[in-house]
């Protein structure tokens, strides 16, 4: 050929052809992810520690309010407290061991639980001092007490804490021992007596399987009445 190709004209051209044969990169764009549904968490179980109830009437609904739909395993209630009916049944069906709120620690849930309750009709300084030093004594085990205003009170309370399985054991604090003791035994699952002498209790719980203790209160000393409350609960 006559005319040659502008050195220039052919390396132009050489580098364009090379451009587009150039793998071009592509931007990946990443999918774009479903959100991730948070599920609700289960209420986790308080195992380590203890929640402490300071009010001095417990009942069920108070116990829903306090632990707030957390499970604790243990529960520790004020020595004086009173615990109702509706607070044993919450505790029960939670399955939550509970203990007054002293220095020993809650007591062994694999080991059943019995219960004690003392009613007062007539509430002697005595017995309020006996009743407060055998609920801090007791360490680990279940005491509650109740002021009541009447023999009939006494006799009602005591034959439905019985019947139901609230208590094993009962005391009753008040002068109309005998009445309160006859109208209770007509009740099959109360064995009630009227105690005096603390020596004679073993052997009403053998015999008669002693589970409604009642108790003349008036002129008895403080150690009197705190050894007859140790006696009654010793082997119940």
């Amino acid at each position: 050929m006559a005319a040659l190709l502008d050195e220039k004209l052919v390396a132009k051209i050489v580098g364009e052809v090379m451009h587009r044969l150039r793998p071009v990169a592509q931007s990946v764009r990443p999918e774009p992810t479903a959100p991730r549904a948070v599920l609700p968490s289960a209420p986790s179980i308080q195992s380590s520690t203890t929640f402490a109830i300071t009010d001095r009437v417990v009942t069920g609904e108070l116990l829903a309010s306090r632990l707030n739909g957390q499970k604790w395993a243990k529960v520790a209630i004020c020595p004086k407290a009173v615990i109702t009916p509706s607070a044993f049944d919450y505790l029960r069906s939670h399955k939550i061991v509970w203990h007054r709120n002293t220095a020993e620690a809650a007591p062994n849930p694999n080991k059943p639980i019995t219960r004690w309750k003392a009613l007062l009709v007539t509430a002697t300084q005595n017995v309020l001092q006996a009743i407060e030093h055998t609920e801090n004594q007791t360490f680990g085990k279940q005491w509650s007490h109740e002021l009541l205003s009447t023999a009939d009170e006494a006799v009602s309370n005591a034959t439905n804490a019985l019947c139901r399985g609230e208590a094993s054991g009962i005391v009753v604090f008040a002068e109309h021992a005998e009445l309160i003791c006859c109208r209770a035994n007509r009740n099959e699952k109360v064995n009630s007596a009227v105690v005096s002498d603390v020596q004679l209790i073993p052997a009403l719980k053998q015999y008669m399987n002693l589970n409604l203790m009642v108790v003349r209160p008036t002129g008895r000393s403080f150690f009197e009445l705190r050894n007859l409350l140790k006696e009654f609960a010793k082997s119940l």
